[in-house]
């Protein structure tokens, strides 16, 4: 029998045969480090996460934050992190050690991690899987998910100028602990991810907060950690002008860009706003790749024995 324990991006395929011995569990301090391991053998394609960045968040005490582990005698052999705000989730990370695969490991832990979120009251659930990851999109569909939209993967050099026309910016090392204007972000997930993350991120010496102001009012803001090629997660505009802003917070990150020797910025955008996108095609972003939104609406939980 799959045991459920209470501890103190994805590939999957062919999640067929369940094993008895394993044991999902709440993630602790000390799985840091084999999680970072598995992180890095699994996720071909996306974005590398450091050490330090697991264990801050295995370090935060949040509602809104849970991560799991899948432990086979003694070691973990997969993992899954996801985010919860009112009653949607974002399922930001599973992974499972390549040669795991094919045991029924990813499956235990999407359930385990589906049923701990409608317990919490979250009462869908969504994620992102890359265009060509084809395991991930069947095992997703296999489990109850559907398509619900695209992120385009916008991408430019970091060589190329422009005038802040008026805008004026500050550079925060850390994230922000609030932002005092409503913004509209350009990725869905932020909407969920981004309470968590600041808190995180506070703690982190590589991680910095750009802020786009007009006179007194903040009309824009980023949060990046400098590396060559660069994908900045958050990047968001107040609604008043967003295209301006939008134009001029594109520059003041190629600024920054260009000082801490980052060759390439990537930016996420949902493919239903268009404005937004035609703004950063105009000053000179390509798309580079796409990845699928995915959501799933999570059924009444019913009680489940903790051991």
């Amino acid at each position: 029998m799959l045991a459920f324990g209470d501890g103190a991006g994805p590939i999957m395929e062919g999640e067929d045969d369940s094993d008895s011995s394993l044991l999902v569990r709440k993630a602790r301090l000390s799985d840091a480090e084999p999680i970072y391991k598995i992180h890095l053998r699994s996720l071909g394609g996306v974005d590398r996460e450091t050490l330090s960045w697991f264990e801050e968040l295995l370090r935060l005490r949040s509602q809104n934050l849970k991560v799991l582990v899948a432990e086979k005698g003694g070691e973990v052999i997969g993992f899954s992190i996801a985010y919860r705000r009112k009653g949607k989730a974002y399922l930001d990370y599973m992974a499972v050690d390549p040669r795991e695969r094919g045991k029924g490991v990813g499956s235990a832990l999407l359930v385990a991690m589906e049923e701990m979120l409608a317990r919490e009251g979250a009462e869908e659930v969504s994620l992102g899987v890359k265009k060509d990851n084809y395991g991930a999109l069947q095992f997703y569909l296999n489990h109850g998910y559907a398509v619900k939209g695209v992120v385009l993967m916008l991408s430019s050099s970091s060589a190329e100028d422009h005038n802040l026309d008026g805008y004026s910016v500050s550079v925060v090392k850390g994230g922000l602990s609030s932002a005092k204007s409503r913004v509209m972000p350009t990725a869905w997930w932020s909407s969920v991810t981004e309470y968590v993350n600041r808190r995180v991120y506070r703690r982190l010496e590589d991680q910095y907060s750009l802020l786009l102001y007009r006179g007194s009012k903040l009309r824009g803001l980023a949060e990046f950690s400098p590396r060559k090629k660069m994908t900045v997660d958050y990047v968001a505009v107040s609604y008043h002008k967003p295209a301006e802003a939008l134009s001029a917070l594109v520059g003041a990150l190629r600024a920054q860009a260009r000082e801490r020797g980052v060759e390439e910025i990537t930016i996420p955008v949902d493919g239903s706003k268009g404005a937004m996108s035609k703004t950063l095609l105009s000053q000179g972003f390509k798309i580079k790749g796409i990845e699928f939104k995915l959501r799933k609406e999570l059924p009444t939980p019913t009680p489940r024995k903790v051991f």
